[in-house]
């Protein structure tokens, strides 16, 4: 055991594979693709949290990972968010209407959701923002019972979409991570990401076939979807598609995702300095990971 370690280890579940990402600071170290069994993960969400922690916890062993103060990803499956505008309220009673207008607007989530707030920059007198996201209980409460399985200390949970959007860091794009049982869809406008998507894939065979004829059906109509409902932020037209995950791997697919939204693919840039061999397009998610200050 190393004394005073600085090393920290952030990890995500694509399809039937579990990676870690070892890193100091915003310096990469290692990293690890450890396999999972048949059932462990169902969409890419936690389907069996005994056994996906002991998987867990032999990899940390056999590999020295360090287990405290681990960060982690999931799926934007069955997630919500929105925007709040709260005309005319005060500061002090932010907390208050915030409430009500969940309520309101987003009825039963408080039952079977863990919902998040944040206010937005000041927009001036009487024009507070606040953005609220909606998460599905089971999605968080599995991956928890899967680490305090693999007796793992957690520091923070993040969806999918956040961790890429800082990743990729782009003004405007589609970002597409394609793994063989899950896809998320992120959408950036302005640095923000203004709509995402979690496109499940229900193959029991996990093909590339089958994830890209998935995508390549959802991600027009997603990208048009967007546009429908910003008609005062619509995408550019010149704005890439930024692809990563397994499916990246394939050429064929960028070339195919190409010709059905008729625009660029490209490959995100590395946002630190990484070292040789690393694969970027399987661990983007970790990279975004370790690259938020706060948690």
């Amino acid at each position: 055991m190393r004394m005073f370690d600085r090393r920290a280890m952030a990890f995500s579940i694509e399809s039937t594979t579990l990676r870690m990402l070892i890193f100091s600071g915003k310096e990469i170290e290692s990293w690890f693709s450890v396999p999972l069994g048949p059932g462990m993960v169902r969409e890419g969400l936690v389907a069996q949290p005994e056994a996906v922690g002991g998987v867990m916890a032999e990899a940390i062993q056999e590999n020295r990972i360090p287990a405290r103060g681990v960060v982690c990803a999931v799926p934007s499956t069955g997630s919500a968010n929105q925007v709040l505008n709260l005309p005319g309220v005060k500061k002090g009673n932010v907390k208050e209407m915030v409430r009500r207008e969940i309520k309101r607007t987003m009825p039963g989530a408080d039952d079977v959701d863990f919902v998040y707030w944040q206010p937005m920059p000041d927009r001036g007198p009487g024009r507070q923002q606040v953005y609220t996201l909606a998460v599905p209980r089971s999605t968080i409460q599995n991956l928890v019972d899967a680490c305090r399985a693999g007796k793992v200390s957690m520091r923070g949970i993040e969806l999918k979409p956040f961790a890429l959007t800082r990743a990729v860091a782009c003004s405007s794009g589609v970002i597409v991570h394609g793994e063989l049982d899950n896809i998320e869809v992120v959408v950036i406008k302005n640095e923000f990401p203004g709509l995402y998507r979690s496109i499940p894939v229900k193959d029991s065979m996990g093909s590339v076939e089958m994830a890209s004829q998935n995508l390549l059906r959802e991600l027009p109509f997603t990208i048009d979807y967007y546009n429908r409902g910003n008609q005062d932020a619509q995408l550019d037209r010149d704005a890439p598609v930024y692809f990563s995950g397994e499916l990246a791997l394939d050429p064929t697919v960028s070339e195919q995702i190409e010709q059905v939204t008729g625009r660029e693919v490209v490959s995100p840039e590395a946002p630190v300095e990484c070292p040789p061999n690393f694969p970027l397009a399987q661990f983007l998610t970790c990279v975004g990971l370790m690259l938020r200050q706060n948690w």
